[in-house]
């Protein structure tokens, strides 16, 4: 009951709890309040970092993420949306089968640019890094003050069709 609780109303000190989980091989994903409460706040961090976005929503097809389109982003992402962030510069023309790649590759631990994929749905906001995550991608969790160390541990399988697996399939 302790634990329901605490995931309802938020860990000590009001912060919602962190659910990470884990797996032997490929990227993790952990689960927080990362667009809901302070949505402005954590894209700035995200336009801020080394990393490079774009999002795609039901309404709006691969965008990059920029200070130009930060408003738009904000009203497609309370809708619920899909990010990558990449190293370095993005492609001019994101599609879904170039995501599409990079996450069969970014699941297989092979060389990718990609360094982290953003699920936002209604039910959930998921967001999926490499067990070792590079420099940029730590340096992003902790702008965002993400405590790693705090998180909830659950099995990767448990995720079902949240799966990072599962969402490129469904590009």
């Amino acid at each position: 009951m302790r634990a329901f609780l605490q995931r309802l109303f938020g860990g000590r000190g009001g912060r919602a709890a962190v659910i990470c989980y884990l797996r032997e091989n490929g990227p993790i994903a952990y689960e927080f309040d990362l667009f809901r409460t302070a949505p402005r706040d954590r894209a700035e961090a995200m336009i801020s970092s080394e990393l490079s976005w774009a999002w795609k929503s039901g309404t709006r097809e691969w965008t990059h993420l920029t200070r130009i389109s930060l408003s738009a982003f904000l009203a497609d992402v309370a809708q619920g949306a899909l990010l990558v962030g990449v190293e370095g510069e993005l492609p001019t023309d994101v599609s879904d089968e170039l995501v599409k790649g990079w996450i069969r590759r970014f699941s297989r631990v092979q060389p990718v640019p990609l360094g982290a994929v953003v699920a936002v749905t209604a039910e959930r906001e998921l967001l999926f890094v490499q067990q070792h995550a590079s420099e940029a991608v730590n340096a992003l969790l902790d702008d965002w003050a993400l405590d790693k160390g705090a998180a909830v541990r659950k099995a990767y399988p448990r995720l079902g069709s949240a799966s990072l697996e599962d969402l490129a399939a469904r590009l």
